[in-house]
């Protein structure tokens, strides 16, 4: 499959966003849920109750997306349970990729500003034409076939 800057944008993006909660990394003095999603809120809960609230807010905006990323959850999370060794692998994979993007980040603020500024503009016109921004083979697959 051959990547475009998009696509190393996008598929973190909305990894982080959804499936962080879920299946959270060992993400020990970093913000966000640590492994323990529980204990987490406990030591955090202002930051726990804003994550709750702004994933209500997005459900509540868009339902139907926020039920296909609980069905994908839910998915993942049962590939997880029967091969945790991938899961683990693919894991230590995107935290190897954030790392460096957060490296290049540091290294270059300004480029990481205009690279935010235009994921934001695309998610508003994916938001403005939802079906101009599917993409065949998007989830691996080749196009015009159905995932299993």
């Amino acid at each position: 499959m051959k990547l475009n800057i998009r696509s190393l944008v996008l598929i973190p993006a909305f990894l982080g966003l959804f499936a962080g909660v879920a299946l959270a990394d060992d993400a020990a003095g970093k913000p966000g849920p640590a492994p323990n999603r529980q204990q987490w809120c406990a030591d955090n809960p202002q930051k726990c109750q804003e994550m709750k609230t702004r994933m209500q807010e997005k459900c509540a905006q868009d339902p139907k997306r926020c039920e296909e990323i609980k069905a994908r959850m839910a998915e993942r999370k049962a590939k997880c349970d029967a091969n945790p060794e991938e899961c683990q692998k693919q894991r230590e994979q995107m935290n190897a990729h954030r790392a460096e993007m957060r490296a290049k980040c540091e290294a270059n603020p300004e480029e990481c500003k205009k690279r935010r500024e235009e994921m934001r503009e695309h998610r508003e016109k994916c938001r403005e034409n939802p079906d101009s921004c599917k993409h065949p083979g998007r989830d691996m697959a080749p196009a015009g076939k159905p995932s299993t």
